[in-house]
Formats: structure tokens, sequence, C-alpha cells
């Protein structure tokens, strides 16, 4: 009888350990959706950028009623007409130029001077660096000039003051994976902070890693290696800094940093399936102070090329469409499975040699990280797409954007479909 019992003990407890661990399996090991290719039927259209800002010259001069130049302090604001976009003022000649990102698609902003009524300013097609740009290019009239004092400074905000965008990717690259872009999600808010000269002197980032829907223990970073600058230039920075903890530079020749190091110690629950319990975003506050001021222009706000590495292998590198890899970026990954990256761009001996070529699409031009540059009018932000599900099927106007039919701003609350979206969020999303 003992031994029976023994025996049955034991049977028992082995039945509860495999309980036990077929609870805790790994929810991305069940398979997905019979539809998960559904992603691929989109035809992306040709040279397609995937991005939902846009890069704005800001070249406004400001007059008395006798056409004389003078200096003023005034405030843009975004099109809802409730959102700080920066502040500045205007030098002795009257003038103030820097370029900005907007969301994509907007047609004009709001300069307001103190004791004067809005002025809307249109924005036209240019080109900064060869790439297209917009232009917001006026003369505005000043009836009272407001003048800066010495001690001011002045500040840009990106998306919005109190407004923020958000950073996708699927991480199973160079394969393509399921088109959830919820494996890491992490909104952003960016402070610059201007000198008198009008260049840039700290820049500070408020993030939130609102989601982690992988198995892999990523980490998350950025690097001032942009798509456009060729041989540079690069920022001499005097220190970064982490919920204030500083940040070592990384090993490449160029400034990169690791801002997180990996999201299975700090998010524990993946934040993408409804019926799991909801766990607050994780904030981060970042402080980049530069040795040297350095303008807005080169710089390239509001993110300096993000990037996560995958399941903590340094050299798996992720980035947006065209964004190039740091140096530590492993070659041996670059185009293979699904990939479709030009192998150059990747050889440690051309680092600094390419700019705006082809990278992180496949060949049919699908990416592995989305950033929206979410700018709405209310407390919203973005929601993105339940485990599993498509993005293109949370959001109704995903595919016109793709296929540059329109509307640009795909994203907004009107385009989600409820019931394909992860919708728990922060009851008070982000305060400052």
């Amino acid at each position: 009888m003992k031994t029976k019992l023994h025996f049955s003990l034991i049977l028992m407890a082995l039945t509860m350990m495999v309980f036990m661990v077929s609870c805790k399996k790994d929810i991305k090991t069940v398979q997905p959706p019979a539809d998960a290719e559904k992603f691929t039927d989109l035809q992306v259209a040709e040279d397609f950028t995937w991005r939902t800002s846009m890069d704005v010259k800001i070249d406004l001069l400001f007059t008395d009623l006798q056409q004389n130049p003078v200096s003023t302090t005034f405030s843009i604001y975004d099109k809802s007409g409730g959102s700080l976009i920066l502040n500045g003022a205007s030098g002795a000649d009257g003038k103030f130029y820097r370029k900005h990102t907007l969301p994509f698609g907007m047609l004009n902003f709001a300069v307001v001077i103190p004791g004067q009524a809005a002025i809307n300013v249109p924005l036209t097609e240019t080109e900064i660096n060869d790439f297209p740009a917009y232009l917001a290019q006026q003369t505005i009239t000043v009836n009272a000039p407001v003048l800066k004092s010495v001690n001011d400074v002045s500040y840009s905000y990106f998306p919005a003051e109190g407004k923020y965008g958000t950073l996708c990717f699927e991480d199973i690259w160079p394969s393509t994976g399921d088109y959830d872009f919820n494996d890491f999600v992490i909104d952003y808010n960016v402070k610059a902070t201007f000198d008198d000269d009008d260049l840039v002197t700290q820049v500070n980032m408020q993030l939130f890693l609102r989601a982690a829907g992988a198995s892999f223990n990523n980490g998350f970073g950025i690097s001032f290696r942009q798509r456009w600058s060729f041989q540079g230039p690069y920022p001499n920075i005097a220190s970064v800094t982490v919920n204030g903890e500083v940040i070592p530079e990384e090993a490449t020749t160029y400034p990169s940093y690791i801002l997180i190091p990996g999201t299975k110690t700090v998010l524990t629950s993946w934040n993408t399936i409804m019926s799991k319990a909801f766990e607050p975003p994780v904030e981060y506050n970042v402080e980049i102070v530069f040795a040297e001021p350095i303008s807005e222009g080169e710089l390239g706000l509001p993110l300096q090329n993000p990037f996560i590495f995958v399941n903590q292998d340094r050299g798996k590198e992720i980035h947006r469409p065209y964004d190039l890899p740091t140096s530590l970026a492993n070659p041996a990954y670059a185009h293979t499975a699904n990939d479709f990256s030009d192998l150059d761009v990747f050889l440690p001996e051309n680092f600094k040699m390419f700019a705006g070529y082809f990278t992180y699409m496949t060949e049919d031009r699908y990416p592995w990280a989305i950033d929206i540059y979410f700018d709405d009018a209310s407390d919203e932000i973005f929601l993105y797409p339940a485990e599993f599900v498509q993005i293109q099927n949370g959001y109704s106007a995903f595919e016109g954007w793709v296929e540059e039919t329109g509307p640009y701003e795909w994203y907004l609350p009107e385009y989600r479909v409820l019931d394909s979206l992860y919708t728990k969020i922060p009851e008070t999303p982000y305060e400052e």
C-alpha cells in the first residue's frame, strides 16, 4: 500500500509540474492566426518612407509697422491651436530660422506674439539635405515687440508639449514576423533647449516602455548616425544620464548609447493580451548635455536613430526603415532571410560612407519598425495591435496610407478598429 501510495504521490506531483509548466508556456509558441501573412498583400508604394513626420524649415522675419526688422519673443502652436511646438525669439535683424519636425500632412501652424492674434503660416514643399521637406516662410508684422530676457532660453518640443510619439518594433529580423508591431513599444516626448545663438545645448527625453510582447529580452538604444549625415557632423557630448545615472558611450566611432539594457527585468507583463493583467509603463528620463552647442539641423531631432537589439545580441540591431546601423551591428544578419538591406551599409569599413540607402526592409518594402509621430488634439496616445493582430487590421486607414491613397494620419482615433487593438492604457496618459 505504501509503495502504491508513494507512486501515486509522485505521479500526482509530476502531473502538477506538467500543468504548471504548460500554464507558463510562452505565448509566442502558440500558432498565430491563419491570416498572419496578410500584411504581405499590401502594395507598398515605390519610395514609400514609412514616416509619419516631416522635416520643416521655419524661416520667419518679424518687422514693425514700417517694415523695419524687430526682435521679439513668440511661440508656435500646432494645427489644433492648443499644443506648444516651440518658443523662440527673433534676432536683431528680425530673423528666426530653425529646422523642426511636424506630423506629416500638416498644412500650417500658428505663430503667437504676446498681445496679438495668432497668425497662420502655411507650409510648402522644399528639400533638406536632398530629402523631401517643407518650408514655413513668412514675414510677420509685430505691433508691440516683447523683448527676451538675457537669462531666458528657448525650447522645442517633439511632437509637441505634452504629446507623445510611439516607436513600435517587430523583433524577429531578418525574418518576418506577425506584423502586430508590439514586440517593443515605447512612447516618447523630446524637449530641446536652445541658447542665445539658437544652438542646442541639451536634450531631455521622457520615455515610457509600454509593451514588450515578445519572449526575447530586448534592449533599446540611440545612435547619432543619421541617414543623411555621411561623415557627420557628430555632436560632442558631455554626458548622457538615464533616471539620473550616467550612461557610458558605446565603443563606436560616433556617439551611441544603450538607454534600456533589457525589457524582461523591468516590464514583466507583455501588455499585449487583453485577458492578462496590465502593467503600468516604465518611465525613463534621459538627459543629453552637449559639450559644444550644435544646430538642430545637424543633430537630427527628435530621436537620434533609435534601435533595439534582440535578446541581448548586441550585433542584432533593428532600426527604422532607411536608418543606418551602428558599427557594432553584425553584417552576418544583413540581407539574409527576408531582409533586403544594402549589405555595404553594414560593412565596418564603410560605416561613414553611406546615406539614404535601402535598410531594414524586405524586398517588398515591409519594415520591422514604425515611428508614429502622434500629435492629436486630445490627450490620446497611439493604440498598438493586440497580440497576433496584423496592424492593418487594427486601423482601417493603414492600407490607404501605405499605398499612398490617404489619409496620412491613419493612426488617429477615428480609424481604430478597437476589437483588434490593445486598449489598456494608463488612466492619465503621461504627465510632465
